[in-house]
Parts: C-alpha cells; structure tokens; sequence
C-alpha cells in the first residue's frame, strides 16, 4: 500500500506538498470513520433486542 510506504522511516519521503498532505489526511480520517459505522453497524445488527 502508497500509505506504509509514506509513514515507515523519519518522514523524510513524506509529501511535501501541503494539499497531498491534507489529501491524506481526509482519506485516511473518512476511511477510519466509514470503517467505524460499518463495524457499530453489524454489531447492532448482531445483538439482540
């Protein structure tokens, strides 16, 4: 994956233009929120009422 091969080491090959950065950074957060209502999601689903 593009992201591992951004985070491993000092920084150093980070992007270094700032709007790749916010690209980043509102991928990964929208990714991690989606991710969380899919999970909340089958576990409401999977515990009885």
């Amino acid at each position: 994956m593009v992201i591992t091969e951004i985070v491993k080491g000092n920084g150093d090959d980070a992007p270094k233009r700032l709007g790749t950065r916010i690209g980043w950074f509102v991928a990964i957060w929208a990714l991690s929120t989606v991710a969380f209502f899919v999970v909340a999601s089958v576990l409401h689903l999977m515990v009885p009422k």
